[in-house]
């Protein structure tokens, strides 16, 4: 498969140019001009899912000397697997510390996530004060859905970024989380009272409503829950892809807008990004 990642926050559109590869993955990034979190941890799973599958894995770089720069300073190179083919230039060089800004892709497992959460409640805190720790819950309750219904032998990647608005004008935070689990649509199925989903889409469409879970506990409220940590407190969008399904929901509180469609990358797990600007 080749994955040509073009403009701007490529793997939160629905439509990517995807093209057959045989047994091989391809991510070309030549013509990527700018990375969102969500496209750093996905460009890292898709490596290694393809590898584990037994694929060869090729990353083209990008050819603006900063956008390569961003996804060697995010770790984005060091965290791919170890026989990649690196196709293009790499700037180098010194390294500064953004730790208050930045969470470069990480390895997220079940030894590792009380860590990671530290370091995004620091991050959050630091910048929104007590508006930063209801932002952390949204983070954390999709930390604990890839850690929980997500897991698998490769684990899940995260990345994090604080935007302070200094050269766009508009603040916030983005946090993604992509795991290499069974996916939405198995892991409802596991629930025999759940409606069985049709397809990848109609399984995100039900795993958004209150109450519904994959496993046999009283949980399942943890999606809408998340909507609690912004309301009157800024405008959140979370996207969600697991199969072909690719949902979208825009808002705060009870005031939101679900979308759910067939996206082009058949994404093996379930890929979770959250963007929250304050008022």
């Amino acid at each position: 498969m080749r994955i040509e990642l073009v403009g701007r926050r490529p793997l939160l559109r629905r439509l990517c140019p995807v093209e057959p590869e045989s047994c091989s993955l391809v991510l070309d990034a030549q013509r990527l001009t700018f990375a969102s979190p969500l496209d750093l941890a996905a460009i890292v799973t898709l490596a290694h899912a393809a590898r584990a599958r037994g694929e060869q894995v090729r990353l083209i770089t990008p050819r603006d000397h900063n956008v390569a720069s961003y996804l060697e300073r995010l770790d984005v190179i060091r965290s791919l697997p170890p026989d990649t083919d690196i196709v293009g230039d790499l700037p180098g060089g010194p390294r500064a510390d953004l730790a208050d800004r930045l969470l470069e892709v990480a390895r997220l497992t079940p030894a590792g996530v009380d860590r990671l959460a530290e370091r995004m409640g620091r991050m959050l805190t630091r910048h929104y004060g007590d508006l930063g720790r209801r932002y952390f819950s949204g983070v954390g309750e999709l930390m604990d859905n890839a850690i929980s219904h997500g897991r698998s032998s490769l684990g899940a990647f995260v990345a994090a970024q604080v935007y302070t608005g200094a050269t766009t004008g508009l603040p916030g935070i983005e946090f993604a989380v992509c795991d290499t689990g069974v996916g939405v649509r198995a892991h409802l199925r596991r629930n025999t009272a759940n409606l069985v989903p049709d397809d990848d889409v109609a399984a995100l469409e039900i795993a958004l409503r209150p109450g519904v879970t994959g496993t046999q506990e009283l949980r399942g409220h943890g999606l809408n829950d998340l909507w609690r940590a912004v309301p009157k407190g800024g405008v959140a969008r979370l996207q969600l892809r697991s199969g072909k399904g690719l949902a979208s929901v825009v808002g705060h509180g009870d005031s939101r807008r679900p979308t759910c469609v067939l996206a082009d990358i058949d994404v093996a797990g379930t890929w979770a990004s959250l963007r929250v600007h304050p008022y």
